[in-house]
Formats: structure tokens, C-alpha cells, sequence
């Protein structure tokens, strides 16, 4: 189509799509300026003699752009959307088996975007009975405009989990995806964007950060590319994408993302040494707004559910101190964008050592602060999954049990599922039971549990630092014996859980929900009448 290469519509609009129920439907593309543009919609895929169930039409502008809204639709299936310009049959486009559901966006770097094929259990994940009720689609990976893509499968298209590009979906959100679905009883799509090792400064716009501290980022990219030769920094990087996006290179990185031992990645490293690296510039996908550009824009104002958000690890080294105010500025920015106060559940940074040339400088401190924006930014909540790292891998595998916990969030809190217990196990106080005892009282803990692995405490008495004797439950309290006694001249007394980089825990609530790292200062008083467990 003369008509196609004239006659479009975003990306993203395509055959096997869902839409938001409930919400205005929005499409938009190009066409010849000045055209007439008509949407309708049909139920049961038929057009011939039937009339359709909404229509609308739009005018595009002197620069060939059209936006078009259409009226809301309750959760269903099979219809068909049918786009045509100018009233000529020919240049008509045809959406075909389109659903009405709740869609999400799934956001983040790596650990997002990690492919089911090196989930731990897909074996068995891929065995499981097909759901065409779960609609996908991975945004295709561009660093810069003009970069064919970063992927060489399962991109760029809808599809479902009878599709071969499935094994290159998200773990997390198609396991959050099935969650979700098999509750709420709705038609699910989710929108993979995302791209490993991406800063959150690359997903926002400009405004974003234009104002201090943020705008550190901006004034660091300036000075990165101050001096440089625009021409060769370009050359410089079409090079190195060529690199990484060549058959070889995927080939040879592709056994890291099963995990290896430390000894193979040191290997690894001798060996790729002397390979290319996409150096900070205008193609870098990592320059500060560049993927909102290229991948986030192209989604405005699709009318979306709520966002998934996966990420931190790549701000932890620089910039941890910043990540609260950075991760606030995401959200306010993107709910801005599409003028929707859209809910975002996020996932707290899993344990982690070191990885290739990466370390964990900086996780407890990313934490904090993904901690305090889903307290205090509303509508944001956060998974915790402190049990579930590895120090040789900044990878979890356990993928589908991330998002089981963001699904509990969703249901409990998005879906209003009454009485489900959906938050992690949240440190509320902490006191003197006696002088070898510290009670602790968790919100959200009913069940409480502690798992067989110890977890990583910590007990601050004056300046010195003690691991409990022992960890149990009583009622509704956790209890920690301690290996000396506590006296009135001991205070202040501390206690910390997995409150370092790298950390584990391994306490449970009834829902198999970890608790999140806490640091607390033990109280006396009253508490200190209460008798021994």
C-alpha cells in the first residue's frame, strides 16, 4: 500500500491486540494531509451487512497526523476494527481478532525484561495448558532513530502463549499475566518495554529532568559528549551496535542468562575484552530521555491498566541516592503523559553479589528508596524478593514467583480482592521482652513463618554488633533471643534485617511472601512488662 507506506497506523496497532476496557479506545498514525479518517468496530469479526457497535472519525492534520478517540468497551473478544481513509475501500486496514481486557505495561531493565526460555521452571511453564485470554507484545529494542532493532525474535507483534514467541516474553509479567487472568476473569495484555542494563533516566521526557538534582543527568551526558567529534561518535557506535547486535555476540552471551559460575564469567570477560562498547552519545540507549523517545513514546496515550516497573539495579553504582526522587519523577512523568493517575506495582532489589564486571555498591540504599516511593507516592506498591537472589548473579531465576507476588498486589489492591493477604511482611516495632529477648510485630504478617536458611540480622547493642541465638514465632510476634543481656545502660538498642547489599530473608507470611529489609530502634518501656515467650 502506497496506501501502507502513506496510509498507517502506529506500531502498535495490530491484529490480535487488546485494548483497555472501560477506557476510551486511541488510535493514531499518518495519512495523507487533510484525510478523512474512520474508525469502526464489529462484533464477531463481521463487516458484510452489520452494523458497527462504535465509529468515529477524525480529520488529519497539515502534517499527515491523526488522532482518533473512540467510546469505551466492557470486557469481551472477537472483534474487528476496521480503519478506513478517505472512504476508499483499498486503503482500509483491518484488525482482526481484537479483545477488550485490562492491559498492562511492563517496564524495567533486565530483570523485566528476562526471557521465559531462562526462567528456572520453564520446562514446566511451557507445558502448561494454553490461555488465549493473555494477549503479548515486546516493543521492538531501538537505541536511537533508525535502529532496525536490538532483537531478532518475538518483537514488534501481538501474539499469545501458543505462540513460539513466547519463550521470548517476559518471565515476570507473563506469570503476573496468568495470575491476574485466571482471577479477574478478563481478557490480559501486557506490553513488554523494557531493555537490560537501562538507567530510569533513559524512560523519562526531558522535563523530567530539567530541574536539580535530577538534572544531573543531563549536565553528565554533556560532559560525556563535550569535545567529541559528533561524526565519529556516531561511527564509533554504529560499530559497536553491529557488535552487539550480530548472531555471534548473542550466541556467545547467551549462556550468562542461564547463570554460570564466577570462574566462567571471569573466562568470559578475558575473552570479550577487546569487544566494542557503544560509548555514551547520541546512539547510546542509555543517554538520559533516549528510550522514552524511541520505545516509551510510541505507546502515548494508549490507554493502559497499570504498569509493572522492574528496575534499579543499573542506578545503584552512581546515583542510588538519587533513585527515590528519579523513580518519583518516572512516575509522575509517565502518569502525566497519559493523563491517567496509573497504578504502578514495582519489585525491590533481589540479593546480589557480583555479575561480570557488575557489583552490588549500592543495593541496600536503592532499596531504602524504592521502600519510601511506595509509601509515600500513591498508588505505588512493591513486591519484595529478598529470598529469591543469587551473589553470582544479578539475575533471580525464579521469575514466575516475582510475578505471582506482583499479581497478589494487583488483585489485592488494583482488583479489590477483599481480605487477600498481598503485601510483604513489613517490620512495624520493635521492643524489649525481656533482657535476652526482642519481640518484633511485622504488618502484614499473619502466618508468619521462618524458613529453614537463616536470614541476614543484625542486633546493635551500644557499638557492638550480635546475631540472634535463635529466630522464632509466638502468636503474632517474631522473637529473637539474644547472646547477651540487655540493660538499661545498653541502649540505644538496634535491630536490622538484610539492611546491607547483599542480604537475604527468609521470612514468610501465609501468602509465601518474604519480608522486606528494616532497620529498627528497639523500644522499652511498657513493652519491657511483657513475659518471655
Amino acid at each position: 500500500m502506497n496506501t501502507q507506506n502513506e496510509h498507517r497506523l502506529a506500531e502498535i496497532f495490530q491484529s490480535g491486540m487488546l485494548f483497555q476496557r472501560d477506557k476510551r479506545i486511541v488510535l493514531w498514525g499518518n495519512a495523507a494531509p487533510d484525510t478523512e479518517v474512520t474508525a469502526a468496530l464489529y462484533k464477531d469479526g463481521k463487516t458484510d451487512g452489520a452494523l458497527p457497535v462504535l465509529c468515529g472519525s477524525t480529520k488529519a492534520d497539515s502534517g499527515g497526523s491523526f488522532f482518533l478517540a473512540l467510546a469505551s468497551r466492557p470486557a469481551g473478544k472477537g472483534y474487528l476494527l476496521c480503519v478506513t481513509f478517505q472512504d476508499v475501500p483499498e486503503n482500509s486496514l483491518y484488525l482482526k481478532d481484537i479483545s477488550f481486557g485490562d492491559l498492562w505495561l511492563a517496564g524495567g531493565q533486565s530483570n523485566m525484561e528476562f526471557f521465559l526460555k531462562y526462567e528456572r521452571d520453564w520446562e514446566n511453564t511451557r507445558k502448561l495448558p494454553r490461555n488465549p485470554d493473555i494477549h503479548m507484545y515486546n516493543v521492538p529494542q531501538r537505541a536511537f532513530e533508525g535502529h532496525t532493532s536490538h532483537n531478532k525474535a518475538g518483537y514488534g507483534y501481538w501474539f499469545d502463549d501458543s505462540d513460539p514467541g513466547l519463550e521470548y516474553f517476559s518471565a515476570p509479567a507473563y506469570s503476573f499475566a496468568r495470575n491476574v487472568q485466571a482471577a479477574a476473569g478478563v481478557p490480559i495484555g501486557i506490553i513488554g518495554c523494557n531493555w537490560g542494563g537501562s538507567t530510569a533516566s533513559a524512560w523519562v521526557p526531558e522535563e523530567a529532568l530539567a530541574e536539580a538534582p535530577l538534572d544531573t543527568y543531563l549536565n553528565e551526558y554533556a560532559s560525556a559528549v563535550r569535545g567529541i567529534d559528533h561524526d565519529k561518535l556516531v561511527s564509533d557506535s554504529l560499530r559497536a551496535w553491529a557488535f552487539e547486535d550480530s548472531d555471534r555476540h548473542i550466541r556467545d552471551f547467551e549462556p550468562l542468562l542461564y547463570g554460570q559460575s564466577r570462574s566462567w564469567q571471569l573466562a568470559y570477560m578475558e575473552r570479550h575484552k577487546e569487544d566494542p562498547a557503544v560509548p555514551m552519545g547520541p546512539c547510546s540507549m542509555n543517554r538520559p530521555c533516549g528510550l522514552y523517545h524511541t520505545m516509551l513514546l510510541g505507546l502515548i496515550p494508549l490507554s493502559l491498566k497499570g504498569v509493572l516497573w522492574y528496575q534499579g539495579e543499573s542506578d545503584a553504582g552512581g546515583h542510588a541516592f538519587l533513585y527515590d526522587r528519579l523513580l518519583t519523577a518516572l512516575i509522575e512523568s509517565w502518569r502525566a503523559k497519559w493523563n491517567d493517575g496509573l497504578p504502578f506495582l514495582i519489585v525491590q532489589l533481589a540479593p546480589f553479589g557480583v555479575w561480570l564486571d557488575c557489583d552490588n555498591k549500592g543495593y541496600a540504599l536503592v532499596r531504602q528508596k524504592q521502600a519510601f516511593v511506595a509509601k509515600n507516592v500513591p498508588d505505588v506498591y512493591m513486591a519484595g524478593i529478598m529470598d529469591l537472589g543469587s551473589y553470582y548473579d544479578i539475575h533471580p531465576k525464579e521469575k514466575m514467583e516475582v510475578g505471582r507476588r506482583l499479581a497478589l498486589l494487583a488483585r489485592g489492591h488494583i482488583y479489590g480482592e477483599k481480605d487477600l493477604l498481598c503485601d510483604a511482611p513489613e517490620a512495624a516495632s520493635a521492643f524489649l521482652l525481656n533482657e535476652r529477648q526482642i519481640g518484633i510485630v511485622f504488618a502484614h504478617g499473619s502466618g508468619l513463618t521462618v524458613g529453614s536458611i537463616e536470614s541476614d540480622w543484625n542486633i546493635r547493642i551500644g557499638q557492638q554488633d550480635f546475631l540472634p541465638d535463635k529466630v522464632f514465632v509466638k502468636e503474632d510476634y517474631l522473637v529473637l533471643t539474644l547472646p547477651c543481656s540487655v540493660s538499661d545502660d545498653s541502649f540505644p538498642v538496634y535491630v536490622s534485617l538484610g539492611w546491607k547489599d547483599y542480604a537475604r530473608i527468609y521470612i514468610y507470611n501465609a501468602a509465601g511472601l518474604s519480608a522486606l529489609p528494616f532497620q529498627l530502634k528497639v523500644e522499652k518501656g511498657d513493652y519491657c512488662e511483657k513475659t518471655s515467650f
